[in-house]
């Protein structure tokens, strides 16, 4: 942890100018912004000579904090980044046209689309060996003069840039102008892994990936997880999909039987249903909240030439009838209820709650929405 002192002054609510700040800003180059604390305040956000606390502070110097883990951490999923945008490029011909780092992951995107796995492999095989080579990370300083002279950059120096020039340079694989964190050695990356890709408007690719502590506790927790899998199903790692496989067709066949049972008890209750109808202006109303798979299936047996039908379970319910304007019903609820949702045809719609109903309950809901036409 870096310790020293800083002058801030106070901008409006929680917000303070900082010259000269020692702190990185969030989204620079793509990478992610110092954190710490000034005093007993935590940084938020960090800004061109701006940072955001969590508390308010007066004007004056403070001590501050910079968290040196964090920036291992940064370190550590930047340099990673140059050497997969290097390998995509020494050995693809792909360029990086895209970078974020995030708090759970880092983005790169390749100016191509529908990359094969071939190809996906091999890059995440060449990123490890290039960790596993301990190559020095050097840092060598330019004019501007000489930086723009240059040649076969893979990334070409922004004309905005003023000034010397700083590169990272990493053995004969890349060099690349940046003013970002980096390891001193590809050893200290440690690990790298590609955890998820798809293609992208522009036909491009986007890649994520983990780097060092993020990969290793990426892998703990889903090996966490297939450690409890294997518990669940009593089998081993290699046996889960074949579990998962047979436990969904079990189910696929279980949610088969009782919708068909469903089915023939609706058949038989509907005429006993339909007796406990509500009449109200003129409208028949009957009302069913009690099991969901029946709840779902109970307008196909219902008489709509006769009844409105309002059906479901716990916040989600539809409105049936052929006789009945269900949307203008749906519409005056919603009207006199701001937190309750729906909408529809004629015919039928659907009313999304803010909360459980009673029985008693929907049926004043309807009789409002019947009372509003």
């Amino acid at each position: 942890m870096e310790n020293t002192k800083v002058n801030i002054k106070k901008i409006s609510d929680k917000t303070y100018e900082i010259l000269n700040s020692p702190f990185y800003v969030d989204g620079k180059g793509g990478q992610l912004g110092d954190r710490g604390t000034i005093s007993d305040a935590n940084i938020v956000e960090v800004k061109e000579n701006l940072v955001i606390l969590d508390k308010n502070l007066e004007d004056g110097e403070y001590t501050y904090f910079i968290d040196e883990k964090r920036r291992e951490d940064i370190r550590q999923q930047h340099t990673a980044q140059h050497i997969f945008s290097a390998e995509t490029y020494n050995n693809f011909g792909l360029n990086t046209v895209g970078f974020r780092m995030a708090e759970e992951y880092t983005t790169v995107d390749l100016d191509q689309k529908d990359i094969s796995k071939e190809v996906i492999d091999k890059l995440e095989e060449l990123v490890n060996n290039d960790i596993k080579k301990d190559i020095i990370i050097e840092e060598e300083i330019y004019t501007n003069e000489e930086a723009h002279k240059i040649e076969n950059l893979r990334k070409a120096i922004k004309d905005k840039i003023k000034g010397d020039v700083r590169f990272i340079k990493i053995g004969d694989i890349d060099i690349c102008a940046c003013a970002g964190f980096h390891v001193s050695r590809t050893s200290e990356i440690e690990i790298f892994k590609l955890i998820y890709h798809e293609n992208i408007k522009g036909n491009y690719t986007r890649f994520y990936f983990l780097a060092g502590e993020r990969a290793k506790a990426d892998y703990n927790k889903k090996h966490d997880i297939i450690k409890k899998l294997t518990n669940i199903f009593s089998c081993k790692d290699d046996e889960i999909l074949e579990m998962l496989d047979k436990s969904l067709t079990e189910k696929a066949k279980i949610t088969a039987e009782l919708k068909s049972l469903s089915m023939k008890y609706a058949e038989l209750m509907v005429k006993d249903f339909e007796n406990s109808f509500i009449e109200y202006k003129g409208h028949k109303i009957l009302i069913y909240n009690e099991d969901e798979n029946l709840a779902n299936i109970l307008a196909k047996f219902v008489n709509l030439d006769k009844f409105l039908l309002l059906s479901g379970y716990d916040k989600n319910f539809s409105l049936n009838s052929n006789i009945y304007d269900c949307k203008a019903i749906i519409l005056n609820i919603a009207k006199s209820f701001s937190t309750i949702k729906g909408g529809g045809g004629k015919n039928k719609g659907n009313i999304k709650l803010d909360k459980a109903y009673s029985r008693d309950e929907l049926i004043e809901l309807i009789k409002k929405g019947i009372d509003e036409q």
